[in-house]
């Protein structure tokens, strides 16, 4: 193509000569693309299925409770009771407590010998539950324990009064009815977080390589500054740069969550007692939440990756980046409270509060979702101009 037929093209054709360039370039590096893609598409469905995988172990470790006891001989009612409660009843080693604290068991009960004696004058009597509730796999079998124990406490409290001809109401005034409003899809609280989570993430991971790869890389490279000397203003190179890192980051988080929908709806997960609906519908709100991440985080690279005076400096300066957008969800999973109106305005907020509406099944109004938009596009815009502007400085390209 001659100087005059350049001179010719439209300033729309102009970035869409850029961005295939960039989009070339990309496919050129095989390795960084198929790393990219395939971490993309294998990477969500392996992390939800272990945490299905973990959630299903934990429920199966409260179904079958297998329970260590010492003094078992001192309580034969109690023995009893959770025999007929399926739970397995072992001897429990001398050095129970040191095995515990190694990991090697998750919950002793020990029964205090004056049991019977206590019984017999009235008195409660004293049983232990020995734990270390700070490992997580045993928290299951604790909770299980626990439970059970509550169980024959409200039995043998209700035998008593009714051995002395008291009505068991009588002890008990308030008839306490909890009426939960959850779905059972809303009520997998954590793994509802994980699928979001990994949803959002995927939207900034797919653009880092490309992003950093079209500014820092291609300045090291020595093939930015010759960009320059075609005809392109420096708006049209930055939003053909940006264009060609958003079609990828959009190829890879479509693939993430073809990924999901794939694995959720066609693969042998065990199952949790919690139902994820994630067919096409959730598959279409997914996209259409991180449609507007998938505008800025491409265009706030291209800025961050422009601005590192080296390869290593933008890496750093990304990382930066990964950190802050990975910790927003975090802090507002661990907030513990209602979502406040204005967060619908906060980019990553917003697209974080309305994955976990969509995974649990609620409604999405197009009002909420504009809110959510409108920010990023905005700051997509101030990003873009920031990126042309330092184009048009000579500093940038001797990397200074």
């Amino acid at each position: 193509m001659n100087a005059l037929q350049k001179n010719r093209m439209t300033p729309i054709k102009r970035i869409f000569t850029v961005g295939g360039k960039e989009l070339t370039d990309v496919l050129r590096d095989r390795r960084t693309m198929l790393l990219t893609l395939l971490m993309a598409t294998a990477a969500g469905p392996v992390f939800l299925a272990l945490i299905l995988n973990m959630a299903a172990n934990q429920a199966e470790k409260a179904r079958e409770l297998k329970l260590p006891v010492d003094g078992a001989g001192n309580a034969p009612a109690l023995i009893a009771f959770l025999e007929r409660q399926q739970v397995a009843i072992v001897a429990a080693p001398a050095d129970y407590e040191a095995r515990i604290r190694n990991g090697d068991l998750d919950v002793v009960l020990s029964i205090d010998a004056e049991f019977e004696r206590d019984v017999a004058a009235g008195r409660p009597a004293t049983v232990r539950l020995t734990y270390d509730r700070s490992r997580d796999r045993a928290r299951a079998a604790i909770d299980s324990a626990e439970s059970l124990l509550r169980a024959y406490n409200r039995q043998w409290g209700t035998q008593r009064l009714l051995l002395r001809g008291i009505a068991p109401q009588v002890a008990s005034p308030l008839d306490a009815q909890g009426v939960d409003l959850a779905t059972p899809q809303q009520s997998g609280a954590l793994i509802l977080f994980l699928v979001a989570y990994y949803g959002l993430f995927a939207s900034l991971m797919g653009s880092v390589a490309v992003a950093l790869d079209a500014t820092a890389g291609e300045r090291e490279r020595g093939s930015l500054e010759p960009l320059l000397a075609t005809p392109l203003s420096t708006s049209q190179l930055a939003v053909g740069k940006w264009l060609a890192i958003g079609v990828f980051d959009l190829l890879v988080v479509l693939l993430t969550l073809a990924g999901f929908y794939l694995t959720l709806n066609f693969a042998p997960l065990p199952a949790i007692g919690v139902p994820f609906l994630f067919g096409s519908p959730e598959l279409v709100r997914f996209v259409a939440i991180l449609l507007p991440l998938v505008m800025l985080l491409p265009a706030v690279l291209l800025y961050v990756g422009l601005r590192g005076r080296t390869l290593k400096e933008a890496q750093s300066n990304v990382s930066a980046l990964v950190f802050v957008v990975s910790m927003v969800p975090v802090v507002q999973l661990f907030l513990q409270k209602k979502e406040p109106a204005w967060l619908l305005w906060v980019p990553v907020s917003s697209q974080y509060t309305l994955l976990t509406r969509a995974l649990r099944g609620d409604a999405i109004a197009f009002p909420d979702w504009v809110q959510s938009a409108t920010l990023p596009v905005l700051l997509t815009i101030v990003a873009l101009l920031a990126a042309a502007r330092l184009l048009r400085r000579e500093d940038v390209f001797a990397g200074r």
